[in-house]
């Protein structure tokens, strides 16, 4: 049965009274695949790296450098790439972001030094950096209300997924091809994703609507998809449009994440971003070395690592479904005073008892590794649709400085003499800001509430509200 609309109807709301069909399945596969070709792409130097340094007889000491590099790209394109997705359109960023990786991937394959590797390697991380925001800003824009949280969350199985894929293919390509294969085929996989994207996924139905003038022509083709309602007359769309959306040309406007009261916000989801990624990076670089030093085997430590990063996946699935009964913010502050409590029993535990060990390590991966795609889905929430790629953008940019730091402030620590527990409980005290930020998060949420949205141009009735954190 047709629909009926009112003469003027909120994109945000014909979203959210849509049920999941098909046409969103398709969108959300489109950007889970995003999300694989990120995960795959951002691993795939560490796969392969005894391969380069035997091939191209490299000292160890050279390495680092070149596995920074993606790093440091990806703080950039994700601080200045997503803020093009809010000006052009999510669509295009996607499909260009991803075809450059491509790109970038094969002519690391033809790299014959360290400077190339470093260069190539860096200029790939300016295409991943605008991956996960975008993605996650697209998933975000197409789901209705009550399954949003969960579904992007969910979104960032694709990472790991990614991750897994590349290293069951790297074990194989790597002795029968050469090192040089997974750069190509990683290359290969990401231009066919982006002909994909170029071929299926559509623009943004929320971006249409904030940007597309009058007759609505583009937004409304999307909502006969979206809904499966091939008669939906063209409709006059409205979106919770920024007042200053028609900004003066060459107004990227990333000062409004700090006006009309978002600026509370927008500065505790950088320090949670932050917090939470400089412990994931400490105990993801550090660990084994740490358990090693704390005199356990070799083997052990190497597997705790595998442990930490287990965690992450049923985290991501459990935390995900929680949302749909319980507000995403107050199951981060509850994860994240167990991460830091888990640990500090790390440090408690390491010469006493393996078993328990073993548990802390897993719960401190299940609330630090799975607990970062709650603060992605977070961030999805923060932000009218006008503003949420550059605010997811800039909150992931600034959180990959805590990627950085980690790894450095964790040999900052040993080389003043800590110890390996003292060690653990500075990680836990990182873990302690992390919900420091989320209760800040809290509270600029209700203060922009209760300020009435001040960034939203239409009259009351048109505004949706912030949800809940």
């Amino acid at each position: 049965m047709p629909q009926t609309f009112p003469e003027r109807v909120s994109v945000q709301a014909f979203v959210d009274a849509q049920p999941l069909g098909r046409y969103h399945w398709r969108i959300f596969t489109l950007c889970a695949l995003c999300l694989v070709f990120d995960g795959f792409d951002a691993q795939a130097m560490g796969f392969v790296a005894p391969g380069v340094r035997e091939s191209l007889h490299l000292p160890a000491a050279s390495l680092g450098p070149i596995f920074s590099a993606s790093l440091v790209g990806m703080l950039i394109g994700a601080l200045i790439l997503g803020i093009l997705a809010d000006r052009i359109g999510r669509r295009p960023v996607l499909i260009a972001a991803l075809a450059f990786c491509g790109a970038t991937m094969i002519a690391t394959a033809g790299a014959h030094s360290a400077q190339q590797l470093l260069a190539a390697r860096f200029t790939t991380g300016l295409g991943l950096g605008t991956l996960l925001p975008t993605a996650l800003a697209m998933t975000a824009e197409f789901s209705p209300k009550r399954y949003r949280a969960t579904i992007v969350m969910l979104m960032s199985l694709g990472l790991v997924s990614g991750a897994v894929v590349g290293g069951v293919l790297a074990s194989w390509l790597v002795p029968a091809f050469g090192w040089q294969a997974v750069f190509l085929l990683a290359g290969i996989v990401s231009l066919a994703g982006a002909l994909a994207l170029l071929l299926m996924m559509p623009e943004s139905i929320q971006f249409l609507a904030a940007n597309e003038r009058a007759p609505f022509e583009r937004t409304t083709r999307v909502a006969r998809a979206l809904s499966g309602d091939l008669t939906l007359a063209r409709l006059n769309w409205f979106s919770e449009r920024a007042a200053d959306t028609h900004a003066a040309d060459g107004d990227v406007r990333v000062s409004r994440l700090f006006r009309n009261g978002y600026a509370l916000t927008t500065f505790s989801l950088w320090l949670l971003n932050f917090a939470n990624l400089l412990d994931l990076y400490f105990l993801s670089n550090w660990l084994p070395t740490l358990l090693k030093e704390a005199g356990l085997p070799l083997r052990v430590a190497v597997i705790a690592s595998a442990v930490l990063q287990a965690g992450g996946i049923p985290a991501t699935v459990l935390l995900g479904f929680g949302t749909r009964r319980v507000a995403l913010g107050r199951l981060l502050i509850g994860n994240f005073i167990v991460g830091a409590l888990a640990m500090a029993v790390i440090g408690g535990v390491v010469n006493s008892s393996v078993p328990l060990l073993f548990a802390a390590i897993f719960v401190s991966g299940f609330c630090v590794v799975g607990g970062q795609s709650g603060v992605n889905a977070l961030g999805a929430q923060c932000y009218p649709a006008q503003i949420r790629s550059t605010g997811m953008g800039w909150a992931s940019g600034i959180g990959r400085f805590g990627s950085v730091a980690g790894p450095i402030v964790g040999g900052a620590l040993l080389a003043l003499g800590w110890g390996v527990r003292p060690v653990f409980f500075g990680a836990a005290l990182a873990g302690a800001l992390s919900v420091a930020a989320v209760l800040l998060l809290g509270l600029g949420t209700r203060l922009i509430r209760a300020g009435g949205a001040a960034d939203v141009a239409h009259a009351p009735a048109s505004r949706t509200p912030i949800p809940p954190l």
